[in-house]
């Protein structure tokens, strides 16, 4: 029988710590909201037996298995929420997205937790159904904005050999950061891009890139520091979105298979 493991107690606390972002209003959450979203190739599919537990599924053309970019959205919006902007040039580059929901508002530890656990399922439905999609379960980016961060984090740094990078928008938002956030992270870690809109110390925005650089600097610690991005200020630029390094990140981390 599968089982899943419990989560640490001191990791809970650390997320229990950031957990402001579920009574603090999500400000520069998605300046992108009136961009087009995309439509799934296959909408609404359950991987588990409550309803709360679907992906939507956006797959490339191609015979060959795509890998896949596993996306956890941010509070205020649902799995439905993949923007076309972003979802069409990683789609064209041959990965395919897995948009999965569950909590759709996390506003507790309750809801977190369960989130942590859906997390969990969704990532062992993706590798049992991979060769019905034409899926390559051996090439996994785990993703998440904001609250899909939060909720992916620990399934991130699971040291499971089939997930080759991390890429996050707005990652680990919060009036403080905890350290404990940072235990996860060893000298196995996959490879990490952040993104996001605002300034290191923004005043009035959640998501302070402060709290990715202290992943960044995790990772030189570790001596694996040519494994980690980060950029800033997106909102100072012609574009503000979070996701659009995505196919360039994907292409770094996901090598041809010979």
């Amino acid at each position: 029988m599968n089982t899943i493991p419990k989560t640490p107690v001191k990791y809970l606390l650390a997320i229990a710590c950031c957990m402001s972002l579920l009574t603090t209003p999500l400000f520069g959450q998605d300046s992108n909201n009136a961009r087009p979203t995309k439509t799934p190739t296959h909408p609404h599919v359950s991987y588990g037996p409550e309803d709360r537990q679907w992906p939507n599924l956006y797959l490339p053309s191609g015979d060959k298995p795509a890998p896949v970019f596993i996306h956890a959205h941010h509070n205020g919006t649902t799995a439905d929420g993949v923007k076309s902007s972003w979802a069409n040039p990683t789609l064209k580059e041959g990965t395919a997205i897995v948009s999965w929901e569950s909590i759709a508002k996390v506003k507790g530890m309750s809801d977190f937790q369960k989130c942590a656990v859906d997390a969990k399922i969704m990532f062992a439905w993706v590798k049992k159904n991979a060769a019905t999609y034409n899926l390559d379960s051996d090439r996994i980016i785990i993703g998440g904005q904001s609250r899909g961060s939060f909720v992916s984090w620990q399934l991130a740094h699971s040291h499971d050999k089939s997930i080759v990078g991390i890429y996050m928008g707005a990652a680990l938002p919060g009036t403080s950061f905890n350290e404990r956030l940072l235990e996860p992270i060893t000298k196995k870690a996959p490879p990490i891009f952040l993104a996001y809109r605002k300034e290191p110390g923004v005043v009035g925005d959640i998501h302070d890139p402060a709290h990715g650089q202290k992943v960044v600097e995790r990772y030189k610690e570790l001596g694996i520091g040519d494994s980690a991005e980060l950029v800033h200020s997106l909102s100072d630029t012609k574009d503000s979105q979070v996701m659009q390094f995505l196919p360039k990140f994907v292409r770094s981390v996901v090598k041809p298979k010979r």
